[in-house]
């Protein structure tokens, strides 16, 4: 990027002094500091450690959602000594340091920029000797910001954007250069779940606006730590929000066009809440059913579509797979009655992060009833449940097994709850029918166009309706033909009809394997290692699988994602901290034939690789299967643990508590347990006398266990005790509980000791604090948070009741002044 900033620098020198100048040479500084800053946040993302610095970066990433000029010296001025202390001790030399020249630091000299943008360029007036004073200086920032040589402006190659620091080398995944030109970013953010960077070229004479996708893989996109497989979301209706469980992947396009029919029928199908009956999605391959039931399901937890029926409590979305992981370690998933058995224990790990080997000893329908009895033991009705499966023509090949799979589904939505399915086939089964055809013109027309717009495809955006109606009806409406069409007309910069001669002389293989030509020579050979290997490995295609062959073969993870993003390869559903992946057929043959064409000692190096994987995958299934990675699976290892929850949810509080007890007895040294048996006692027992000495004991035995200082605080809150009680919520909050909640906890404490002593002498010291800590637990609430809208309701609540006690005191108070005295 170096050369592309000294030829723009050349363009502004060329221009007379004066404000023009000044005001390209602002915008070259601009985007040489937005650049570095978004490289310096990929360095950290990608190459250093998790650090004290994280939560601050995600602060960062979300202020360039409106990127001001001073944000990218905040950012490089917080992350130039983190990457230093961690990545290199050379990184960005001059930062902090005085030149040879006698110049001040450069974040200092950037600071005095950043002022006087704001106060001549930005929100007052350049005069002419101003002018001429400040685009020497601008120019000499920017050539200062140039002279450094490794590790702060990436490199630009065939293979992307990629950044030297000490011995690393970091891939640039925000694209900073496109067609060739820097940018200036004006704005980074989610739209319709997609997430985009908006941009202007850096151009003097063309400074376009610009929109670009941004893959899964980017440091602005990629999220903090989620639970493994579902997650809690906030789901805005007509009632109220409601908290939904749920593992839908995200939208697989952010150019979705038309389908209105479709839709209505699927919401039609929701409303019918009396209706058990399955929905099928059907249709032939290339016209979208998997995109129209995502767009569907992800506009519906994001509360954009209308409908009247309840959003459901748990959605579980599960894809044909022909592999597992179970207790008795890897199985090759035969038939159909296996797949759709795995469809049910998908559901399952909603409730629990590990299913034991019970759940893989049930079969058929004893599996189904099982899940339906642990769903209801957990309260949840067959209206609060919803399964979405994925691809059910890969599971049966025979009609018997057609009709099996039909019997399993109408037992299903019987005896668990509603049940969504794709096919291309129309399913022997009773189920809502919501066929899948081609586009209509006018849809597929607007579709051709966006793609144009999205893709920067010229040769489409410059040719009219008539000709790009022609050219979808020759590729038959289908949407997967239309973006193949799109894509390889941006990319070879070819006309339409030389596009479609392409496309149109090839068979449905032919067609699918020149997709995968065409994304294979675009790949790094290291990239193309991964995934010939990928094909040999008899382990499951996740997140850590391809982890470890990225890692034996030496290519960055994030590189592969972001290679595989671009491609037809594979289908992938993403589990927060992992994510599993479907290599198409057609796929795994394509690079089989690649690996064939290997030398000897090439292959025999990728199968030996793909034997170290299946061999790691093995071990750390082995170690992962009795792991629990929450406080309560943490709680409740043990067989006594596990009966005493379920006695719990029987409401058998005497059998619970004789359980806890025993597991305590196995387990004298579990944290997490006691503080458990302590939240028991206190909350459902109401034992505040015997559930403190177990929460102290929690305390004691782990003292970063923020829910054991939350669970003591409220103990001792409601036995009087607010100074100890305090101590513990505060340090709750250090170990992670949120502000709100704890301000919360301990307003309600104050309501509390007033209300047991309304009169006494700290009654309206404590009635104070309370409604302080209200106002700051309301103002400091996060909307992300779980337990928002909850927290929000008590706040209000104790609110009016705390107004309400000071009323009634001010009165007992006035009427004591206001009665005569008695002689």
């Amino acid at each position: 990027m170096h050369s592309l900033y000294q030829s723009e620098l050349a363009i502004a020198r060329g221009l007379s002094p004066g404000v023009a100048a000044l005001t390209h040479l602002s915008s070259i500084l601009r985007s040489v500091l937005q650049s570095a800053a978004i490289c310096a946040i990929e360095i950290v993302h990608q190459s250093a450690p998790a650090t004290e610095h994280d939560w601050e970066l995600e602060g960062y990433l979300d202020r360039f959602g409106q990127p001001s000029d001073g944000l990218p010296i905040e950012v490089l001025d917080h992350l130039v000594p983190a990457i230093r202390g961690m990545v290199s001790r050379q990184y960005f030399r001059g930062w902090f340091e005085t030149s040879d020249a006698g110049d001040p630091p450069l974040v200092s000299a950037l600071s005095e920029w950043v002022r006087f943008r704001n106060q001549r360029l930005g929100h007052g007036v350049v005069d002419a000797p101003t002018s001429a004073l400040w685009s020497e200086k601008t120019e000499a920032l920017i050539m200062r910001l140039l002279a450094v040589d490794t590790g702060v402006l990436p490199t630009s190659t065939k293979a992307g954007l990629h950044i030297r620091v000490g011995d690393i080398d970091v891939r640039i995944t925000t694209p900073l250069v496109i067609d060739e030109r820097p940018i200036v970013v004006t704005k980074v953010g989610p739209s319709r779940g997609v997430w985009k960077l908006h941009a202007q070229l850096l151009s003097l004479h063309n400074a376009r606006v610009l929109t670009v996708d941004l893959p899964a893989t980017n440091v602005f996109v990629a999220d903090g730590v989620r639970p493994d497989k579902f997650r809690w979301t906030e789901v805005p209706s007509s009632d109220g929000s409601k908290l939904v469980l749920h593992n839908i992947p995200g939208r697989q396009t952010s150019t979705f066009v038309g389908r209105k029919r479709e839709l209505e029928k699927l919401v039609d199908w929701f409303d019918e809440m009396t209706d058990y009956r399955p929905c099928l999605v059907f249709g032939d391959g290339g016209f979208g059913k998997t995109t129209l039931v995502l767009e569907f399901f992800n506009s519906l937890i994001e509360g954009e579509d209308e409908i009247k029926a309840p959003v459901p409590s748990i959605i579980s979305y599960y894809t044909a797979k022909r592999t597992r992981w179970s207790e008795d370690g890897l199985i090759h998933i035969k038939g159909m009655s296996e797949a759709m058995e795995d469809s049910v224990r998908e559901l399952m790990y909603c409730l629990r992060p590990v299913l034991s080997r019970e759940w893989y000893r049930a079969e058929g329908r004893a599996l189904v009833d099982k899940a339906a009895g642990e769903l209801r033991a957990e309260g949840f009705s067959r209206d609060d449940v919803l399964l979405i499966i994925d691809n059910t023509e890969t599971l049966a090949t025979s009609t018997a097994d057609a009709e099996a799979l039909g019997d399993f589904l109408k037992h299903v939505a019987r005896s668990i709850g509603r049940v969504v399915i794709t096919s291309r086939r129309r399913e022997l089964l009773a189920a809502e029918p919501v066929p899948v055809a081609k586009l209509s013109d006018p849809e597929a027309l607007t579709l051709i166009q966006r793609l144009g717009d999205v893709y920067g495809a010229v040769a489409i955006k410059q040719s009219g309706d008539a000709k790009l109606r022609r050219a979808c009806e020759q590729l038959m409406y289908k949407p997967l033909l239309i973006d193949t069409l799109v894509r390889y007309v941006a990319r070879s910069s070819s006309s339409v009809q030389e596009g479609l001669d392409q496309i149109l002389r090839k068979t449905n293989d032919e067609l699918l394997e020149f997709l995968y030509e065409d994304a294979w020579q675009r790949m790094l050979p290291t990239v193309q290692d991964v995934f010939m290997t990928l094909v040999l490995l008899v382990t499951p295609v996740d997140g850590k699988s391809v982890g470890d062959v990225c890692r034996e073969i030496g290519v960055q993870h994030a590189e592969f994602q972001a290679s595989l993003a671009e491609t037809y390869f594979a289908t992938v559903v993403d589990h927060g901290e992992t994510y599993d992946m479907e290599i198409v057929e057609l796929a795994k043959e394509f690079f089989r034939q690649k690996k064939k064409r290997l030398v000897g000692h090439d292959a025999e190096k990728l199968e030996k690789i793909a034997t170290r994987v299946d061999k790691l995958a093995t071990e750390r299934f082995e170690i992962a299967k009795n792991y629990r990675q929450d406080r309560v699976a943490d709680a409740f290892r043990s067989e006594f643990a596990k009966a005493a929850k379920i006695a719990t949810f029987k409401k058998d509080h005497t059998g619970a508590r004789e359980l806890f007890e025993l597991a305590l007895q196995d387990e004298p040294l579990n944290a997490a347990l006691r503080e458990r048996y302590a939240s028991f006692l206190f909350r459902t027992i109401r034992d505040a006398a015997a559930a403190l000495p177990v929460a102290q004991a929690a305390v004691d035995l782990d003292p970063k266990n923020a829910d054991a200082h939350l669970t003591l605080g409220l103990i001792l809150y409601k036995q009087g005790q607010l100074g100890p009680g305090d101590k513990s919520i505060a340090r709750a909050e250090e170990l992670g509980k949120t502000t709100a909640l704890c301000m919360l906890r301990r307003a309600i404490a104050r309501y509390h000791a007033v209300a047991r002593q309304p009169y006494a002498r700290s009654s309206s010291r404590l009635l104070r604090e309370a409604e302080q800590f209200i106002e700051l637990a309301m103002r400091t609430g996060n909307t992300k948070d779980l337990y928002y809208e909850k927290n929000r309701k008590v706040a209000e609540k104790y609110a009016a009741m705390i107004s309400a006690l000071r009323s009634r005191i001010s009165r007992r108070e006035a009427s004591a002044d206001n009665a005569p005295e008695h002689a």
